[in-house]
């Protein structure tokens, strides 16, 4: 459930097969303090899936009070058994089946040249990643879709897509030009359909579909796009607002870069043009089908809708007014924001 609001979350998921890059940025992996003043790490790096998209992935954890060991129950039906175990003793035996709940790390091989897998918390597993996976390596990534958003200081919403890694293997090599290449960069989605409309653009004709996501904490407004005029035309007809429905697709980020030419004269009187590019990135979730049966029209109604951003917005204004006193009564500012300039992109 989404924490406070009551309400279901509407879980996305994703997985990527490429080739690694932006290890060797001094940014890479970034150290912070958070508000709280406890140590958080923040590895950001690159997964290039084809010739024409890069995606970026996020592996993010900061110190706890305590984590979690599981131990599959023997009884079929029965639940897994939870151990609580102080941060300290994370690295510690927990007994016989009791694994950590955390990301699953498998870039090592053993001598038959199979993958090794280990368990870290997002912490630890910054870290572990950061130091075995370089720049070139082949990997295959599965992780979770975090959608969020965050006024600047002028008010205005800026809205964030963060792709999780949950667990990371290291793979074959990859060969774009091979005849039998196929991308892997796909996501599912279980989104709120808000409403579609078609993009007036001849050069690349498409619909652009609005959809409300519900997080552990928040109701995020976001968008999709598709292609696929009948897939459009099948939304559009059988979907009203605030119907949620699952729907899957691909991952596209691309470098669009525009060079522009320019000369100048130099102090020595000899002409010297030179290429200055701008570069800017597309950065689409492509829907490419959806599954009918899981329509559901009953769960996230308007007004449902509607009393979980009031919880949401009266939790918000509390929040800042503890925050403000927080400020008030501080030396200097203690704020973390992560924005798209923490990223590599």
């Amino acid at each position: 459930m989404a924490k406070g609001l009551g309400l279901p979350q509407t879980r996305g998921q994703f997985k990527l097969r490429g080739i690694v890059q932006g290890m060797a940025r001094d940014n890479a992996l970034k150290p912070i303090k958070t508000k709280s003043n406890k140590e958080m790490k923040i590895l950001n790096f690159g997964v290039e899936t084809s010739p024409d998209s890069v995606v970026y992935a996020t592996i993010q954890g900061m110190e706890k009070d305590e984590v979690f060991f599981s131990k599959r129950s023997e009884v079929k039906g029965q639940k897994s058994e939870l151990k609580r175990v102080p941060w300290g003793n994370r690295f510690d035996d927990q007994g016989e089946g009791f694994n950590l709940i955390g990301i699953g790390v498998g870039l090592e091989k053993n001598e038959e040249g199979r993958n090794v897998t280990t368990t870290h918390t997002e912490y630890d597993a910054a870290n572990e990643v950061y130091a075995l996976a370089n720049d070139g390596d082949a990997v295959f990534i599965q992780g979770e879709i975090e959608f969020s958003s965050f006024k600047n200081n002028k008010d205005e919403v800026t809205r964030n897509k963060r792709f999780a890694v949950k667990r990371i293997y290291g793979s074959n090599n990859i060969d774009f030009e091979a005849e039998d290449f196929q991308e892997t960069s796909d996501f599912k989605q279980k989104i709120i359909f808000m409403g579609i409309e078609k993009v007036d653009d001849k050069d690349d004709p498409r619909f652009a579909i609005e959809a409300k996501i519900v997080t552990y904490s928040s109701v995020e407004t976001t968008e999709f796009i598709t292609r696929n005029a009948g897939l459009a035309n099948q939304l559009r007809s059988n979907l009203k607002p605030y119907t949620a429905i699952e729907v899957w697709g691909k991952i596209f980020n691309k470098v669009d870069t525009d060079e522009v030419e320019e000369t100048r004269t130099s102090a020595w009187g000899d002409e010297d043009s030179f290429k200055r590019v701008n570069k800017s990135y597309i950065r689409e979730l492509v829907i490419t089908g959806a599954d009918p049966e899981s329509i559901d029209d009953e769960t996230y109604t308007e007004e449902i809708i509607q009393e979980a951003l009031d919880k949401m917005n009266a939790k918000g204004q509390v929040e800042k007014k503890k925050e403000d006193k927080k400020e008030e009564a501080s030396w200097g500012d203690n704020k973390v924001d992560i924005k798209d300039d923490d990223l590599p992109w």
